[in-house]
């Protein structure tokens, strides 16, 4: 092997010829000519087996590649084991490596940051990035084919003269999956010859679909699995989106036995990826619902497989129909944690307030855990940032300083002790969340426009509606919509601390605020009944008014400031809570809270719902005590985890009575729900006996996985949400 032969991206990048291209558009073109040698030279497989050909996984198996959100990429780990497997190479390897080590996208990223803003990072109170994930618009792919997008590209060339550099790069990555096409079909054609009957019949299934596609539209389910796949692995493996809109006309027709052998095989190849956010459902901007054939042999087949992947998200509105509720339950009774529930009621709207026409806020789907996309015309962070409230509350209590790592990295907003009242209390606090988005967003804007600079995306130009019609790429304001989206961490933990410290501190004062704050250091030693109100003041989550309102107070603070932000991509920063793996990583990186909470308990809510363990009063208190808080004013996934016990879903009235309870709760302005089906017992003996449980599935803050793969803080978190009955 030569190292061209091992690193065809590397190669194809550095010899492309740039004499003709201004250089505004040189590094788009670099990448575009290195991923064609690579579909050039890279080896192909092709099992019968899978029913469908696609690179799959190999592309981060090389060294020095281009991926979903770093960019370029090469990593020190994967040049020692380039090294490893070629160790007769080993010198070329490290001078290739050394070559593209400046322009690494992400050593760019970090070196843009402040110092203050590395160890904000570095103490859980905030980050900031700006890459994620995409969705491509595969509606439209299918339908027009690479000739249709060709065509595109020789109009707009027309009307944009100055930018021909960059139409260049579009052919030239839009050539990349014709060329892989024709590889696959001469290689399954050469299969044929020695192929068993079996596999013989599925080869010249793909021969003839590779003949039709990418160029034109696909003429059944099986060209249109095999040109979803082939255009869904070719660059990332990332999020399927809006999946029943883009393939249910390909579904709708095709012999039933087929075709859903045909979604079985897709999804397994789903699966094998782990494919991000799959989207099913929902409703046109007049209302009309969209659910389909396919719609309900997704849900079907996610039952059957019983898989933790892909994440399943399915939307709902006025005129679902009672089928959709109906097999949207009896999917989450089978304990996957899936679909993922979206009220288009509030999600739309929530949309058209940021300038999103109806026409689009209506092509909203998920992307990564449950970030908001507008799909196949957007760039919207997924995701550009996190917040945690529960630090700024910190800052807040001890005048900007870190009290679990001692450093001074918040706003000065003075001597808690010497607050007289609540509000001056509540003021620093809303400067500190103020100051941490301003840092999250600042962060992200940074690497937003390095990315635009550095990383350009031509695959994503061609598939992302707006980039060919302005001239302009994926990450550089090339599509129609360019917000972003911050997370939030803690909200429920600030709520319940603020109440408890206006109650025993300013209301009765029962302590002061320096007796609280001593307790605070000492983590309780010595304060047992201080803490003992503290643990059993009004938790958020049971209906009760005074943290309630302040949960409200606090969600319309943070959420609207972040409105007022602009993004590079050119929108406006939106705020929701999808807490992924992180919750229990958060609660370490703080010390002891005015909720009760210890230092060393890593205990921290896992979603907008209450503190794991803190709701204690029934599903409809909590609902009531979420619905308190406006949530049309979330533009990013507004996670509410719930946990049923097996039981719920076991009957026909228990099936009826979590959808009433959904119905009601979107009706009254929530915007999803994420459902855990589980046995606490059965958690419990998972976590001592993980050889006994590999196969259980649990629903974390955005997604699903294996419980026994989890670390032993997120599993405690996850045993301590309470289990709902209705």
């Amino acid at each position: 092997m030569t190292l061209r032969e091992i690193e065809p991206f590397a190669f194809g990048f550095k010899e492309a010829d740039v004499s003709g291209i201004a250089p505004e558009f040189q590094r788009e073109y670099r990448i575009a000519c290195g991923f064609r040698r690579l579909c050039e030279e890279t080896e192909l497989t092709i099992d019968p087996k899978d029913w469908f050909v696609g690179p799959g996984c190999t592309y981060p198996h090389l060294g020095i590649h281009y991926s979903r959100g770093a960019g370029l990429a090469s990593y020190p780990d994967i040049r020692n084991a380039q090294k490893g497997r070629f160790p007769e190479l080993a010198e070329e390897i490290d001078a290739l490596y050394d070559e593209f080590e400046p322009i690494r996208t992400h050593l760019l990223t970090g070196g843009s940051f402040t110092q203050r803003q590395h160890e904000l990072r570095s103490i859980k109170a905030c980050w900031g990035e700006g890459a994620g994930h995409a969705n491509p618009d595969y509606e439209m792919l299918l339908r027009i084919g690479t000739d249709g997008i060709r065509e595109k590209i020789a109009l707009f060339r027309k009307i944009h003269t100055d930018k021909a550099g960059f139409y260049d790069a579009l052919e030239v990555a839009l050539s990349t999956i014709e060329i892989l096409a024709a590889r696959y079909r001469e290689k399954a054609a050469a299969m044929l010859e020695t192929a068993s009957p079996e596999d013989a019949a599925v080869l010249r299934r793909i021969v003839r679909a590779l003949e039709q596609i990418p160029q034109r539209q696909p003429r059944d389910f099986f060209e249109a699995c095999q040109f979803f796949w082939l255009a869904y692995s070719f660059i990332d493996n990332d999020s399927p989106g809006s999946f029943d809109y883009a393939m249910g006309r390909y579904y709708e027709h095709d012999d039933p036995a087929d075709r859903y052998e045909c979604l079985k095989k897709l999804w397994e190849l789903f699966h094998r990826v782990r494919a991000w956010n799959l989207c099913v459902g929902g409703s046109d901007e007049f209302w009309n619902d969209k659910s389909c054939a396919l719609t309900y042999d997704v849900l079907r087949v996610a039952r059957e497989l019983h898989y933790n992947t892909p994440n399943i998200t399915m939307r709902f509105h006025r005129n679902s129909p009672e089928r959709a509720w109906r097999e949207a339950a009896l999917t989450i009774g089978t304990g996957i944690g899936m679909p993922a529930i979206y009220n288009d009621e509030c999600v739309c709207p929530a949309l058209e307030a940021i300038g999103i026409p109806p026409s689009d806020s209506h092509l909203y789907c998920m992307n990564g855990c449950n970030q908001i996309d507008i799909f196949g015309k957007s760039h919207m962070g997924l995701e550009d940032g996190e917040i945690s409230v529960i630090k700024a509350l910190e800052f807040a209590l001890f005048n900007g300083v870190c009290p679990k790592s001692g450093k001074a990295l918040g706003l000065a907003t003075g001597n808690a002790a010497d607050f007289s009242t609540f509000d001056e209390l509540l003021n620093a606090f809303f400067a500190q969340t103020d100051f941490l988005t301003d840092q999250a967003a600042d962060m992200s804007n940074k690497c937003q426009r390095i990315f635009a600079e550095e990383a350009p995306n031509p695959w994503h130009s061609l598939v992302i509606q707006g980039c060919i019609e302005k001239g302009l790429d994926y990450k550089n304001r090339g599509p129609y919509y360019g917000h972003g989206q911050i997370l939030t961490e803690g909200l429920p933990d600030a709520a319940d601390s603020l109440a408890a410290i206006r109650r025993f501190v300013f209301e009765e004062k029962k302590y002061t605020m320096a007796t609280l704050l001593a307790a605070l250091r000492a983590d309780f030693e010595g304060y047992d009944d201080l803490r003992s109100d503290l643990l059993n003041c009004h938790k958020f989550g049971n209906d009760h008014d005074d943290v309630d309102e302040l949960y409200a107070q606090i969600t319309d603070h943070i959420y609207r400031y972040a409105q007022t932000i602009p993004t590079f991509r050119g929108g406006r920063f939106g705020f929701g809570c999808s807490t992924f793996e992180r919750a229990a990583r958060y609660g370490r990186s703080v010390a002891a809270l005015p909720n009760g909470k210890k230092k060393d308990d890593d205990t921290l809510a896992d979603s907008i719902g209450a503190v794991p363990g803190c709701d204690t009063c029934g599903p409809t208190a909590l609902l009531n005590s979420v619905l308190k808080a406006n949530q049309y004013l979330a533009t990013s996934g507004n996670v509410l985890q719930m946990k049923f016990a097996k039981g719920q879903f076991n009957t026909e009235k228990g099936i009826e009575s979590f959808i009433a309870l959904a119905k009601t709760y979107f009706r009254q302005g929530g915007q999803t729900l994420q459902v855990n089906v589980l046995d606490a017992d059965e958690l419990r003996d998972a976590k001592e006996n993980p050889e006994k449980h590999r196969g259980l599935i649990v629903r974390v803050g955005g997604f699903s996985a294996y419980f026994t793969d989890l670390e032993g803080g997120l599993q405690d978190n996850i045993i301590k949400r309470t289990e709902q009955g209705i």
